[in-house]
């Protein structure tokens, strides 16, 4: 899909992948409805742009409510027009032990992570069906397609957007909608910073991403109508490989991941 003069939804758009992908998106000419849970940080996401942020407009939701975000996305067609782009970002993440979870961080997880991306990917859909083109575009993880210790409900979660891609690219291709997943390694975004402060422990450097490879990324699948990237591109044989190595990868984590088993925070010290 050519993006100039498109109208684009981005979520988790205040910082880190999502703010990329809006000043990306608005450079090559399109309307960018920037959604997050905070407007102050919305606000300073666009300003910080500079001249693509003048094509970009800030809407607090909370994607992981249905209501909210039925609100929203009315609001944001009735502000720029019927969305024909769809980039699901906001997510959230916990380096824990299972069964140190909070409850509600657990719920809170799935809502944001993969309701989110349902029920926006629902809220624009008729549109786009009217119009017969659209793109979706989730932002995944490595963690959707192996296993990651320490990290399950985060990788159940994004297990489901994989699934949820693949399955919706084949069930929307004939209304003329593409659906793809970019499923990024580590990046460099205060998500990760702050996962690795509460966990105690750094995640593997080696193959930590900026958002703006990633930000690229999710523009190949719009334009290029990309299925899934693996990034880095290193990885992909990895992922791909899963299946047919699973029972020698489970043998591998269950030996290692003890070695990145998060620390417990200092007794009566705040995370």
């Amino acid at each position: 899909m050519k993006i100039s003069g498109q109208v684009a939804v981005v979520t988790g758009a205040s910082s880190g992948i999502g703010a990329v992908v809006c000043r990306e998106l608005a450079a090559r000419g399109a309307r960018v409805a920037m959604l997050s849970r905070k407007a102050d940080a919305l606000e300073r996401a666009r300003r910080e742009m500079g001249d693509p942020g003048k094509r970009c407009r800030t809407f607090a939701c909370d994607v992981g409510n249905r209501e909210a975000v039925q609100r929203t996305m009315k609001k944001v067609a009735g502000t720029l027009g019927a969305p024909s782009i769809l980039v699901n970002n906001a997510g959230v993440a916990a380096y824990s032990a299972f069964a140190a979870m909070d409850p509600a961080e657990i719920e809170r997880m799935v809502r944001t992570n993969l309701l989110g991306a349902i029920l926006c990917a629902r809220a624009v859909l008729p549109a786009m069906r009217a119009a017969r083109r659209g793109v979706i575009v989730n932002t995944g993880s490595i963690a959707g397609l192996v296993p990651v210790p320490h990290m399950s409900v985060y990788a159940a979660t994004k297990w489901g957007v994989t699934g949820l891609s693949e399955s919706l690219n084949a069930e929307l291709s004939r209304d003329g909608i593409h659906v793809g997943v970019v499923c990024p390694f580590f990046v460099d975004t205060p998500l990760v910073l702050r996962e690795e402060k509460r966990g105690g422990r750094s995640f593997p450097h080696a193959f930590t991403l900026k958002p703006e490879t990633v930000a690229r990324a999710v523009i190949d699948v719009i334009t290029k109508e990309r299925d899934l990237i693996v990034l880095p591109r290193s990885l992909g044989p990895v992922a791909a490989a899963q299946m047919s190595t699973g029972p020698m990868l489970r043998w591998a984590l269950r030996r290692t991941a003890s070695i990145f088993k998060p620390r417990p925070a200092p007794r009566g010290k705040a995370l």
